[in-house]
């Protein structure tokens, strides 16, 4: 399907086909004329980031570095904390999170093809066995499968949608 394709699901009050050649006439203009409103705008927003896009690199290497140092100081000096697992300073705090727990492979012996297979045996409850219905498939074979669909609660439906593609220039009367 064309990017310059739109779908519209009701139709307007045009009543002949000079009208309806009009119409058509001003979607065209009003696409091409977004399509060049567009271009215009993206211009000006490279041209800022352009502009800042030095400065703002420039710091977040600022904030990089302060951030790896700051981290290095924490774990040299876990004295600092106390039973605490931050810092409050005046500036800011700084500490560390305890993340959520997710399971690891215990060395490299294992992959997750051997733990799973461990699990299926030792601990049957943790593995999952979900059906799912393959879709595609029988789209693909929905002429065969036409009397059986019904009786399993499907139905193949299409709609028809209603489309434009205007005819997009390079050259924009202004």
């Amino acid at each position: 399907m064309s990017k310059n394709r739109i779908k519209k699901s009701q139709t307007a009050g045009i009543q002949t086909r000079e009208e309806a050649e009009s119409r058509m006439r001003e979607l065209a203009f009003a696409a091409n004329e977004r399509i060049a409103l567009i271009a215009a705008m993206d211009e000006k927003i490279l041209s800022i980031k352009k502009e800042y896009g030095d400065d703002i690199a420039a710091e977040e290497l600022r904030i990089e570095q302060a951030t790896d140092d700051l981290e290095a100081w924490a774990l040299a000096n876990p004295e600092e904390f106390g039973k605490k697992k931050s810092i409050e300073f005046l500036s800011g705090v700084l500490g560390f999170r305890t993340g959520t727990p997710k399971l690891a492979l215990l060395n490299r012996k294992w992959t997750w093809e051997t733990v799973t297979a461990a699990v299926e045996r030792m601990l049957p409850n943790f593995i999952r066995n979900l059906p799912e219905i393959d879709k595609q498939s029988i789209l693909a074979q929905r002429d065969e499968l036409g009397t059986f669909l019904p009786e399993v609660g499907l139905k193949v439906v299409q709609d028809d949608g209603f489309y434009i593609e205007p005819k997009l220039t390079d050259t924009v009367a202004r």
